[in-house]
């Protein structure tokens, strides 16, 4: 802090500091840090949204705020090798479907996911919980997934790119709208830009009914 108030003085020795460009940028900085500070002013004044307006908000933005279907799996993946032959893709269908009859005839999925080849098997077979869409990989997984209803329902063998897949529904949830009280903090979040915009709107407009401005031959306010 010492060095920067030395430099500081040196440059004003120097006249510096009467530098016009430099006082256009002092003054652009001025207006700026003056203008987000009457913003802020305006805001506080403003205070926060009441009960009715969140409702309000809440009620308007319903399928915003919907919670899509969203399933978790388990997927056990029997690959194949690039430009595998036709007997290679069927040894690894065959493991593939060992894989859904030892899920449905009760084997841990840890232990089953084991044997598999997908790097989900180091969670013991586990993708996480998935919404349409949220899949990456062949959509035709993303289909079965969704297909089974049942928690513990084992899916048929599904091809695709690479290899073999059998799923297992651990979780099923359905689409949802919350209620107002759960996403309470959600719809104040994302009222605030809305809000912020008003109140500068607001401002600008009481500021253009009563306010003069002058500009100069040389363009300056």
């Amino acid at each position: 802090m010492i060095d920067k108030r030395l430099l500081a003085q040196e440059s004003r020795a120097r006249g510096l500091n009467e530098n016009q460009e430099i006082q256009k940028q002092v003054q652009a900085l001025e207006e700026r840090l003056m203008l987000q500070a009457l913003l802020a002013e305006e805001e506080r004044a403003a205070g926060a949204p009441s009960e009715a307006e969140l409702r309000a908000w809440y009620e308007g933005h319903l399928t915003e705020l919907t919670q899509p279907e969203r399933v978790r799996v388990v997927r056990i993946f029997a690959a194949t090798p690039a430009g595998a032959s036709a007997a290679q893709r069927t040894q690894a269908k065959q493991r593939a479907e060992r894989f859904a009859q030892q899920l449905r005839a009760g084997q841990p999925r840890e232990k089953v996911a084991a044997g598999g080849d997908g790097p989900e098997k180091a969670r013991g077979g586990e993708l996480g919980g998935l919404a349409r869409g949220d899949w990456r990989g062949d959509v035709a997984v993303e289909k079965a997934a969704f297909a089974l209803k049942k928690v513990g329902e084992v899916s048929p063998v599904v091809a695709e790119a690479g290899g073999f897949s059998v799923l297992q529904l651990l979780e099923r949830r359905e689409a949802r709208v919350p209620p107002f009280e759960e996403v309470r903090a959600e719809v104040e979040a994302r009222m605030l830009p809305q809000r912020k915009r008003k109140v500068f709107e607001d401002l600008l407009e009481r500021l253009r009914r009563a306010g003069t401005i002058e500009i100069d031959v040389a363009g300056r306010p």
